[in-house]
């Protein structure tokens, strides 16, 4: 099974810090006109099409701006990328990076691997053996504590921004996969699959996932936090979505029909955000956050995908947001070489467009 990370890192390559050691870092931090043309002697439609093309043309819609606030060598594929109202947090293998807004970003150096998470107050990974906790809050340096003994590190660690619980996804017997918690710094099973799970994510206190029971098809499931049978919707043939998100519902990607869905939270209802449609990565605020080729667009329940970030040159990797700001990760290494960037928008603000990097 292979996970999608969503993530990135910065400038200048980060001193090994001791566990749990927080410090601030450097940032790196057209009119068109057209020639009147005389009407007179010509027929009327020709006339009309000569007014039209001496008015000036509507500019476009004002894209958003994007900031860079670090750039990091690190893999843009790697690192993930999460948002709460609080702050954006970027983590990569060996560091949480915390963007305030306005304030540069305040790195902690952490062993997190490559399946951490961020809870409400602290970020969550796999070290030595056992599983660690470590304050988000740049104001409380104490040391990472212990959850609970594992021998072998989780595939990912999910959980939900507005709470403290989290959960995990493992290899079981054979092909399957299982899903735990923690319960009294012991590991408790949710639910064991005898196929693969290729994505993950809590919502309040359920966890959501795609399961392929057969390689022809996939599902989404859904099982509570506090345990329980699990429940799935119908299977779908195609190429199963590598990406779950939400908040009200539960939002994905079908590329296989082009297609962005909400899914209720019951797996009972769906319904179309987008069709023909490009979105992936995305990220889930008030709105629905869809990264494609031509840019990043919104996408609301009323009214078509509305552009608000223009092309960028190099690949989007991930994507967050929250009620402020709009933050994306750039792959930007070369000839072999690991490097992300780690951008950011305001959002509601629009600005004079630039190329994002």
């Amino acid at each position: 099974m292979r996970f999608i990370c969503e993530s990135a890192a910065a400038l200048a390559v980060v001193t090994a810090v001791a566990l749990g050691a927080c410090r601030r870092i450097e940032e790196p931090s057209a009119d068109r006109r057209t020639p009147a043309h005389s009407a007179q002697g010509e027929d009327p439609s020709r006339a009309a099409m000569n007014d039209a093309a001496a008015r000036p043309a509507l500019s476009e819609p004002t894209l958003l701006a994007p900031t860079q606030l670090l750039s990091l060598p690190s893999s843009a594929y790697q690192a993930s990328l999460f948002a709460d109202d609080d702050a954006i947090e970027l983590l990569t293998a060996s560091a949480a990076y915390r963007v305030l807004p306005g304030k540069e970003p305040v790195l902690r150096a952490l062993d997190l691997g490559f399946a951490a998470t961020v809870t409400r107050r602290s970020y969550v990974y796999w070290s030595q053996g056992a599983i660690w906790s470590a304050p988000r809050s740049a104001a409380n340096t104490a040391a990472a504590t212990k959850l609970a003994a594992l021998a072998e590190q989780p595939q990912r660690f999910v959980a939900d921004l507005a709470r403290d619980g989290l959960a995990f996804l493992t290899h079981a017997g054979g092909d399957g996969y299982a899903i735990h918690t923690l319960e009294k710094q012991r590991v408790k099973t949710l639910y064991t699959s005898p196929g693969s799970i290729d994505a993950l994510t809590m919502i309040g206190d359920a966890l959501y996932f795609v399961e392929r029971p057969e390689n022809s098809s996939f599902r989404i499931g859904r099982v509570k936090l506090s345990g329980g049978e699990a429940t799935f919707t119908a299977s779908k043939g195609g190429r199963w979505p590598a990406l779950l998100r939400g908040s009200k519902d539960l939002v994905y990607y079908d590329g296989a029909r082009r297609t962005v869905l909400a899914l209720s939270l019951d797996l009972q209802q769906e319904r179309a955000l987008a069709n023909d449609f490009i979105c992936s990565p995305l990220a889930v605020a008030a709105n629905v956050y869809c990264s494609t080729m031509e840019g990043i667009f919104e996408l609301s329940e009323t009214g078509k995908p509305r552009q608000v970030v223009g092309a960028s040159r190099n690949l989007i990797t991930n994507l967050a947001a929250n009620s402020q700001q709009l933050a994306f990760v750039t792959d930007v290494g070369g000839q072999g070489q690991d490097r992300l960037a780690l951008n950011v928008v305001a959002l509601g603000k629009p600005q004079a467009a630039e190329t994002p990097r």
